[in-house]
């Protein structure tokens, strides 16, 4: 019986992986994020963050739903928001559990100010 099917496989196998690694991998190898510390991405909006990540439970117009409380009126600082963001927090109404939003550092306070404008 002849190897050469499983040969023609492995060779395949190879070609496969090459392709991924060339046109996959190093394309987007050393790219950190968007924004750089201390920066905002340009193209970042954090009215759509907001509405994508934390309106399902705080609602809409940041009112606060039975699930979650009101973000209107905040008497915290950007820092404290970030930390919430990043972390999570334990409060009368529940749990807001950490990684909720996972932008950079720049976005989550480009965030936290959008959230604390609304007064």
């Amino acid at each position: 019986m002849t190897r050469k099917p499983f040969y023609f496989l492995m060779l395949g196998g190879t070609v496969l992986l090459l392709l991924l690694v060339f046109f996959v991998y190093l394309p987007t190898k050393g790219k950190g994020p968007a924004a750089a510390e201390g920066e905002t991405a340009a193209n970042f909006d954090p009215q759509a963050a907001f509405q994508q990540s934390c309106a399902s439970c705080h609602g809409q117009d940041l009112k606060g739903t039975p699930a979650a409380p009101s973000l209107v009126g905040l008497n915290l600082s950007v820092d404290e928001v970030v930390d919430i963001i990043t972390n999570g927090r334990k409060g009368s109404m529940g749990v807001m559990p950490p990684g909720m939003f996972n932008g950079s550092d720049a976005e989550k306070k480009a965030l936290a100010e959008w959230v604390l404008s609304h007064k």
